[in-house]
């Protein structure tokens, strides 16, 4: 049986294509942000990838389904809102690059509305849940 791929060269190819698309409006980052990160930014939360049940071959390869939850934060309701729109619209409209995968078009699984991230801080946040299914090309 084959092994799902590494989650990491997906997750790092989908924080560089936010960070390529998204330069001038929000910082991306893999995983957490620093202390004193100033916003709007998005978090990318990754899982470790799974096998796909549904389309086992003969050849008993698989794909992969790699869910993963983006976070856009803001300093506003307004800029969590817009980050997370302008966020969305690239993860559905563009495909990440991963040596030896094919990826197929990134799909929203659910999402969440904004809000603050508690009473006792200035930050909005809105998130959105991903799958990104991929495929060895070799």
């Amino acid at each position: 049986m084959t092994q799902p791929q590494d989650a990491h060269p997906l997750a790092e190819a989908i924080r560089q294509m936010l960070d390529n698309a998204l330069p001038s409006a929000a910082t991306v980052h893999l995983g957490g942000v620093p202390s004193g990160t100033p916003t709007p930014y998005v978090v990318i939360y990754p899982d470790i990838g799974t096998e796909t049940p549904a389309d086992r071959s003969l050849a008993d390869d698989v794909s992969t389904d790699f869910r993963f939850q983006a976070t856009s934060v803001g300093a506003t309701y307004s800029q969590a809102m817009l980050t997370a729109g302008m966020a969305n619209t690239v993860l559905l409209t563009t495909i990440p690059a991963v040596t030896g995968r094919r990826v197929r078009p990134i799909r929203q699984e659910g999402s969440q509305p904004v809000r603050r991230e508690d009473e006792s801080s200035p930050l909005w946040f809105a998130t959105a849940q991903y799958l990104a299914r991929s495929d060895r090309t070799s």
